[in-house]
């Protein structure tokens, strides 16, 4: 350290004035570039369409088994329309977890959190990240998954046995 960098500095520290403390260190200078910035949006808004998505699957699901009461012929349709409604919820999912990875970092604990909670969408179908998005814990999360894991086989049988 040269002698007059020196003295200014014992100078601030005599008069309790940090020399970093200055109006042009109060704003952020360059900030993220552009496209984490674009990254970090677009993570928002596919975690967002997945959660949609995902909930109005649960919706049409559950409609659909209404529908069969009333009129059987439709089901087929409003059941397809939630299925392809949960396989959006996936896409949504895993566009999700790339952009999280691009927008704060492939190690970041945003991107950890957004893998989890891409494979218990996969294992829930899509159904996880709205039962979460509507203050569900932990618990209600598992039994969806288990709820999920019971009912495909028997869904699978009857739609091979032509039901």
């Amino acid at each position: 350290m040269d002698r007059p960098a020196a003295e200014e500095a014992r100078k601030a520290k005599a008069a309790g004035k940090n020399p970093a403390d200055t109006p042009d260190n109060d704003k952020v200078k360059d900030g993220l570039p552009w496209w984490k910035e674009g990254a970090q949006w677009l993570a928002n808004a596919t975690n967002i369409a997945s959660i949609a998505t995902g909930f109005g699957s649960a919706v049409f699901g559950l409609l659909g088994l209404g529908v069969g009461a009333f009129f059987p012929p439709a089901v087929p349709f409003v059941e397809a329309f939630a299925a392809g409604l949960g396989y959006a919820s996936l896409a949504f999912t895993g566009l999700n977890v790339l952009f999280t990875g691009i927008g704060h970092g492939w190690t970041s604990g945003d991107f950890k959190s957004s893998l989890a909670s891409a494979a218990l969408s996969v294992i829930t179908f899509g159904q996880s990240k709205w039962i979460g998005a509507l203050g569900g814990s932990q618990i209600a999360t598992k039994i969806t998954q288990i709820g999920h894991d019971l009912v495909s086989p028997i869904t699978g049988l009857l739609g091979s046995l032509g039901f």
